[in-house]
């Protein structure tokens, strides 16, 4: 399964191909009930524990007419970059955006983060090293196209 930017993908790629989309974030005061639309193990990914309050963003990956929606905190995309891009040598760190403290982030910061954030995984993605690296899968959970 290979990724393509919004521009170029199509439904109609069935499960060759996913796309991806970043339209929302919000603030997270507690841990997730059972009840809530996304689970304790979504929240976590390769951080330990997740962290309340926190940002979360919501990205939402579909591939053929599937649609899964996943959240992450910014800690999450700098895990990401660090394992992905261990030694710099890729250079996407530069398109990591700037982070700052959760009590000084105005909603104008998060939103223009949320754009960084959704340009640093354009980057990422449309990497050679990126098809099917396990690090990517994990992050976007898209064993869940698998099993569809």
């Amino acid at each position: 399964m290979m990724y393509l930017p919004d521009d170029k993908w199509s439904p109609r790629y069935e499960q060759q191909f996913y796309t991806l989309e970043m339209k929302t974030y919000s603030n997270i005061n507690k841990p997730p009930s059972t009840d809530d639309t996304f689970t304790q193990e979504s929240c976590n990914f390769l951080c330990g524990e997740p962290k309340f309050p926190a940002v979360y963003y919501s990205i939402e990956i579909s591939c053929g007419t599937a649609k899964h929606t996943c959240l992450r905190r910014y800690s999450q995309f700098q895990s990401l970059c660090n394992k992905f891009d261990p030694t710099g040598k890729l250079g996407i760190r530069a398109k990591l955006p700037p982070k700052r403290p959760f009590h000084e982030a105005t909603d104008e910061f998060l939103g223009m983060r949320m754009k960084g954030l959704y340009s640093f995984l354009n980057e990422v993605l449309t990497r050679q090293e990126a098809v099917g690296n396990p690090l990517v899968v994990q992050f976007l959970e898209l064993d869940v196209f698998r099993q569809v």
